[in-house]
Parts: C-alpha cells; structure tokens; sequence
C-alpha cells in the first residue's frame, strides 16, 4: 500500500514537472564511490534532470535515484525548516503527510547555506534514497545551471531511527562519506588566473559535539590560485578552532581539476573559474574528512 501511494505521488507530480534545459556540464566526487556517487540527475519525476544530483547507496543495497540537490533535499528543508532555528522541524515524503526527515538551515555564513536533513523513515522503496544524515552546503549567489554543492553522507542507523527530536545525524559512523557537485564544470582552464581569491568554506561531522545542524561550525579561509599555461597551484589553508586543512602542494590541472601529490585533496572549478569545490581526505580516517566550497571574491588578472 505504501509503495502504491508513493508510485502515485511520483506520478501526479511528474504531469506538471516544467521542461528547464539540464545544466551544461555535471561534475564532482565523492570520499567513497561504494557510499555516494554524483552526477546528472534524474529523480524525482518531479524534478528537472540534469542538474546536480546525487545517488545514494540505500540499507537493502540497491542505490537511489540521481537526486536533484536543489529540488529534493534543499526543497524539503526549506519548506518545512526556519533557518537557523533549532526547531524541530519535519519534511515529509513528498506527496503524503508522513514525516521522512527532521532537517535544519542555516544562511548565516556568507559563502554558502547549508542545509541538514537527518531521515526518521526507511519505508520509502528505491529509488527513493534511504540515509543516517545528509548535509548539503551550496554556495552562495549560484542558481540552478549554475549551482555548486558540497557535503556529507551517513549510512541508515541500526534498527529504527529515534523519531523524536535528535540531532545525531550518524556522522560519527565509519561511513561517513564527503562529496561536492556543480552544475557547470570548468573543462578548459583560461589561459590566465593569476591572484584568484577565493572565499572557502568546509563542512565536517555536522550533529557531533557542539556542531549543531542549525548553528554548524564551519571551517573559513582564504585560498589563493594563479595558474598560467598549462600549470598552476592552490595555497592557503581553511580552519576551525585547532584543526586546519593546508593546500600547499595542490596543483591544477588544464582540465579545471586540482589535487595534492598525497591525493587527499581533489577538486575541482565551476563556472569559468568563479567558484571552486572539492574534498579532504587525509587524517585518520572518515570522521577527519572534509567536503569544502567557495566562490572567487577577487582576481589579479584572468585571460580567457
């Protein structure tokens, strides 16, 4: 019964799902391809595909759709959700009245929202996405075609999830994965960036200790590119409190790419080079991980 009226709330909302041209180029990467994978998406129905999108893995093994980040997961929190209130707040599965997820925003910073959803129901069959906690950052100023997200995942918890108000999103589970995704790639790096300041920030174990998913404590920095013919480099660090993630030593790549020689930076450009995402993977292990984003706030000179 319950799959029948989640089929015919899927389908009542594709017949009025507006035809928007996908977004030109979709990119990013993931921590753990075995956890979360990224891409174009193509779900829900209702949803334009297309545009950034992430598939989960779900309990049962199966993976989920190809989620429209903006449509379904920054939708859902947005509708239901007071930004930087601790609530609690509830979405629920699109096209019924029963709660899915308790979820949270946050706009105060000035690069990016991030928005937090923490799932209260596994009913839900594939290819609806099934997961602990979710946290999405997306960059301020950025519209869809244009958009660029970062964040983090966490597997479904044993059993059934607590159904009261609980910010433990399941970030301290070993697997926690980090990603990012834009919506338009750089491909071709100008042939010019020199002084590039980009504004950054850095998500990590949202709902753990102190780190509040209304009030989430970020890592904040600057980061610096210069790149020219073929080659170019990242400086600069994002910290929070003791802990910081240095970039000396990431190069970048002719095709909008960047990463460190120990590999535990990846990321890469977004729209013509005004923005930038990526992840850390270095530490100890999972719980070290951090998904980062920022948009260019200045730059010496750019020649295309």
């Amino acid at each position: 019964m319950k799959k029948t009226v989640i089929a015919t709330a899927v389908l009542a909302m594709a017949a009025s799902a507006p035809a928007i041209a996908a977004a030109p180029n979709v990119q990013g990467g993931s921590s753990n391809p075995a956890n979360v994978q990224v891409g174009a998406s193509n779900f829900p129905a209702s949803a334009p595909a297309g545009f950034a999108g992430i598939s989960m893995q779900r309990a049962d093994g199966a993976w989920s759709g190809y989620v429209n980040i903006a449509a379904g997961p920054i939708n859902q929190v947005t509708s239901a959700a007071t930004a930087n209130a601790a609530g609690p707040f509830y979405a629920n599965l699109p096209g019924t009245t029963n709660p899915i997820a308790q979820v949270w925003y946050n706009d105060q910073n000035t690069v990016a929202n991030v928005y937090s959803l923490r799932q209260v129901t596994y009913t839900q069959a594939a290819p609806w996405p099934q997961f602990g906690g979710l946290v999405v950052g997306q960059l301020k100023g950025n519209t869809p075609g244009s958009a660029v997200y970062f964040g983090e995942w966490s597997p479904t918890v044993s059993g059934t999830p607590n159904q009261g108000d609980s910010t433990d999103l399941n970030m301290a589970n070993a697997g926690r994965t980090v990603w990012y995704v834009g919506d338009n790639a750089v491909t071709s790096m100008p042939t010019a960036l020199i002084n590039a300041q980009y504004s950054v920030v850095g998500i990590r174990q949202t709902g753990v200790g102190t780190n509040l998913p209304h009030a989430p404590e970020l890592y904040t920095g600057t980061l610096t590119a210069n790149y020219v013919s073929g080659f170019g480099v990242i400086s600069g660090s994002i910290v929070r409190g003791s802990d910081s993630v240095n970039f000396a030593g990431t190069n970048i790549s002719s095709n909008g790419t960047f990463s460190n020689g120990s590999n535990t930076i990846n990321g890469r450009f977004y729209n013509g080079t005004a923005a930038l995402a990526g992840i850390y993977t270095g530490g100890s292990g999972p719980a070290d991980h951090v998904a980062f984003g920022g948009n260019r706030t200045s730059v010496g000179l750019l020649i295309p």
